[in-house]
């Protein structure tokens, strides 16, 4: 152990090291806070009150503006214990107080072994706590997020469509919502693996997260599947919305090691209306009916129950290049 005395008091200093150096412990001394050069080499700072320029308050002060990790022991006369106890509410571990017959040397070593024990404490709590919340925000993570794709998961999907659809029902507010489904997914699988498949999902679930606003809620719904809320959003803003997200994933490939895959979305959209009183199931329904017409119709395109966003015909994505 290594510890530093910060006296003016060169004999007082002598004192305090000499016994220290009996327990085996390396003892260095100054006589000002501006002589300290390299505060992290020590374990423990013995600090005395009566010291020129500044007093030991007002070097501990300056110790925690400096960041000082060595816990400080505070060293005071009789009569200062008011002054000790305020070194304590300023971080100080502990106080000895000095007396005449020089007792307080020989309480010295167990006053520091005391606040030692006290700071290896300290250290394992704050790591403990550190941990804690590193693991909590990981569970609040995978409570709310798919863990593959960094998506909200249909858990949170869930809860979030009542949410919106209340909003929209007290405040008389368009809502849309949109179900994506990624074209030949199996055929993606068969070809590249699962772990090609779920490098696709990644892909897409950013290229999602990307294109839509700030106020949208994209999240996986299952399988190769994705659900994306729109709030405040008319039926047709929502389907022009969506043949942005498809062509944004229909125009990146995804490369691997033996090829690349060219992926292509079929969007099925539907919006909420509040006089039908309407739940979230009936709404991610009509939004599943929707997909199935983007299906039957060839893949690759977006559509609705009302009608498709355009009245382009582009053959679906299917195509997938293997290098040789």
């Amino acid at each position: 152990m290594k510890i530093l005395i910060i006296d003016d008091n060169a004999h007082h200093a002598e004192l305090a090291a000499n016994r220290l150096k009996q327990e085996g412990w390396a003892v260095d001394h100054i006589d000002r806070v501006e002589n300290l050069s390299n505060p992290d080499d020590y374990n423990f700072v013995l600090l005395d009150y009566h010291m020129p320029v500044k007093n030991g308050i007002e070097v501990l002060r300056l110790l925690k503006e400096k960041s000082v990790k060595a816990p400080v022991i505070f060293m005071t006369g009789h009569g200062n214990e008011v002054i000790a106890s305020e070194a304590m509410k300023l971080g100080a571990y502990d106080y000895v107080v000095k007396d005449t017959k020089l007792v307080y040397l020989d309480r010295l070593p167990s006053v520091i072994r005391e606040a030692e024990s006290k700071h290896k404490l300290l250290e394992t709590n704050q790591f403990l706590i550190h941990e804690l919340r590193k693991a909590n925000d990981r569970l609040q993570r995978l409570t709310f997020t798919d863990e593959m794709t960094g998506a909200y998961n249909y858990r949170f999907l869930k809860s979030q469509l009542d949410t919106e659809i209340k909003r929209a029902e007290r405040y008389s507010k368009p809502l849309s919502v949109c179900i994506i489904d990624v074209d030949f997914f199996k055929q993606i699988n068969d070809e590249f693996g699962h772990p090609g498949g779920d490098a696709t999902l990644k892909k897409v679930a950013k290229i999602l997260n990307e294109t839509v606003r700030t106020v949208d809620f994209v999240g996986r719904y299952a399988g190769d599947e994705f659900l994306i809320i729109f709030p405040d959003t008319e039926l047709q803003d929502a389907m022009s919305l969506c043949e942005r997200i498809r062509q944004a994933v229909v125009s990146e490939p995804i490369t691997f090691e033996n090829g690349e895959v060219c992926v292509s979305l079929s969007i099925g959209v539907s919006d909420f209306h509040p006089t039908r009183r309407e739940t979230a199931d009936r709404l991610v329904a009509a939004a599943d009916r929707a997909l199935y017409l983007a299906k039957k119709a060839g893949r690759n395109r977006v559509e609705s129950v009302v009608r498709p966003v355009s009245s382009k015909r582009e053959k679906p994505v299917a195509n997938l290049q293997l290098s040789s």
